[in-house]
């Protein structure tokens, strides 16, 4: 992710106290966001890699989602990850409370990090250069295959893509993942809807009455949803007897339900 969005308005808690353009500054700083990198670091450490606080540890506070997020866990994994950069960032426990009174307040700062619109933004542009550059003279089913396989690989080993899984699961009712799954939803499908429009025009593919490039993006997400999580959880992704695997499958099998001539378009 490139992260070059404006955090002033995605963190909540940071600098609180501080006046308006002060707390815009601090906000935006690169401390702020090595911090809040970092934090995304021991999650996935702790949720997905499995290497945080000894669970067998009856002292230990295990990792349940946030508990490993500690300051001197943050500063440790810090001056770790700075050993490998020519100009490191100092990140004490000063600047930390500088920002943020309570671990509480960064940790839902860190929430907010982690649902941000910029990450969606950035997976729509490389879907979108993605898309550009599939050979629109292939025959559509290889089409759909090659976009599949982009959009599977784009999204089943990212960890930011697991983690939010992971937490949006886990804190279903939190307000700011709420205010994710929505507006953020939004700008995901209406999206795919355009490109699905774009690529199909290629194809002088036509919507059968009754359905909308938006319908069409729905269905073909639900299906991407379930085949990234099978895949997550399993390890490898579901494959038919004929090789295709499940989303292309499901895709396939979905087009002639959605276009009134998909026998011209799937032209092998």
């Amino acid at each position: 992710m490139v992260g070059d969005d404006n955090l002033t308005a995605v963190l909540v808690n940071v600098a609180a106290d501080a006046r308006p353009a002060t707390r815009d500054k601090i906000a935006n700083s690169p401390e702020t966001r090595e911090f809040l990198e970092i934090g995304l670091m021991l999650l996935r450490d702790d949720l997905l890699d499995h290497r945080g606080p000894d669970l067998q540890d009856d002292h230990d506070s295990g990792t349940c989602l946030f508990a490993g997020l500690s300051q001197s866990r943050l500063i440790e994994r810090a001056e770790r990850e700075g050993l490998r950069d020519a100009r490191p960032k100092l990140l004490t426990v000063g600047m930390f409370r500088d920002r943020w009174r309570y671990k509480s307040r960064f940790t839902e700062d860190l929430i907010s990090y982690l649902f941000r619109p910029a990450i969606i933004d950035d997976y729509m542009r490389d879907l979108h250069r993605t898309a550009s550059k599939l050979s629109k003279g292939a025959p559509y089913p290889e089409l759909i295959r090659q976009l599949a396989d982009a959009v599977l690989a784009m999204t089943v080993n990212d960890p930011l893509w697991s983690m939010q899984n992971i937490i949006w699961v886990a804190l279903p009712n939190h307000p700011r993942i709420q205010s994710f799954l929505r507006t953020g939803y939004d700008r995901w499908i209406t999206q795919w809807a355009a490109i699905y429009e774009e690529l199909a025009g290629v194809y002088d593919l036509r919507l059968r009455p009754g359905y909308t490039w938006l319908d069409v993006a729905e269905l073909f997400d639900a299906v991407a949803s379930g085949t990234r999580v099978r895949a997550r959880s399993r390890g490898s992704l579901a494959y038919l007897s004929n090789g295709d695997n499940v989303l292309v499958g499901a895709i396939q099998a979905m087009l002639p339900q959605l276009f009134v001539n998909a026998a011209d378009g799937l032209r092998d």
